[in-house]
């Protein structure tokens, strides 16, 4: 063997180990969701009918359902973290060749963690302001309705990827796009809570700019810094 193969059969050995680096890193945190879900499941036989209902349902905090088909304070954590560590996934498997996996997996996660700590913070400050008990409550029931929702479709997403990463640029787009749900739909929920219940134009002018843009806004400005 001359040096030319060497020098090539170096090369595949180079290259094997940050593609197995990825697709273990992507196959514990994909585990890993599936187990907070199953856990979810447990707790709630009817979850998915349940998360699916809620989605697409005008119904609030004070419009109450049987116990049977409300998810327990317990799944509803389990599946909050479910959709944080979907999108960490599916940002690392789209974002994995621009920088190296351990600083991507530590950069993303950095990201996403400020995305949804300012927009918690941004949500408690509104409703201290606003001191309205049935808003903030209501606010919360959406934020959990969708993070529920997109939480399951992530989750399939980021399996889609680890299974087909042929299509990871297609998948990309689709990525994106969920992403940009995430607030879309929290708007139009927000808005017609408010509108439904008759708030000033104030409450829902706080409400887009504070839980919606803010968050946003620093999303980016975080994303062009690490990336």
């Amino acid at each position: 063997m001359n040096m030319y193969h060497l020098f090539n059969v170096f090369q595949v050995i180079q290259l094997y180990p940050r593609e197995n680096v990825l697709k273990n890193t992507l196959l514990v945190l994909i585990m890993v969701s599936f187990g907070f879900v199953g856990l979810s499941r447990l707790m709630s036989p009817n979850l998915f009918k349940i998360v699916f209902r809620d989605f697409w349902s005008s119904k609030f905090y004070n419009e109450t359902f049987s116990n049977s088909e409300i998810i327990s304070p317990a799944a509803h954590v389990l599946l909050s973290l479910n959709l944080f560590i979907s999108l960490n996934s599916c940002m690392i498997a789209v974002l994995h060749e621009s920088i190296n996996i351990q600083q991507l997996v530590f950069r993303v996660f950095l990201m996403l963690s400020m995305f949804f700590l300012i927009q918690q913070v941004s949500f408690r400050l509104s409703s201290f302001f606003l001191q309205n008990s049935d808003l903030r409550r209501n606010m919360s029931v959406i934020t959990h309705q969708i993070w529920n929702f997109l939480g399951l479709i992530v989750l399939l997403l980021a399996l889609f990827i680890l299974l087909n990463e042929q299509h990871t640029q297609a998948f990309t787009f689709i990525i994106y796009f969920t992403l940009f749900l995430l607030p879309f739909a929290r708007i139009v929920k927000g808005l017609i809570y408010a509108k439904s219940n008759n708030y000033d134009w104030l409450y829902i002018i706080l409400y887009l700019c504070t839980l919606e843009i803010l968050p946003l806004v620093v999303l980016v400005k975080v994303f062009r810094e690490l990336f």
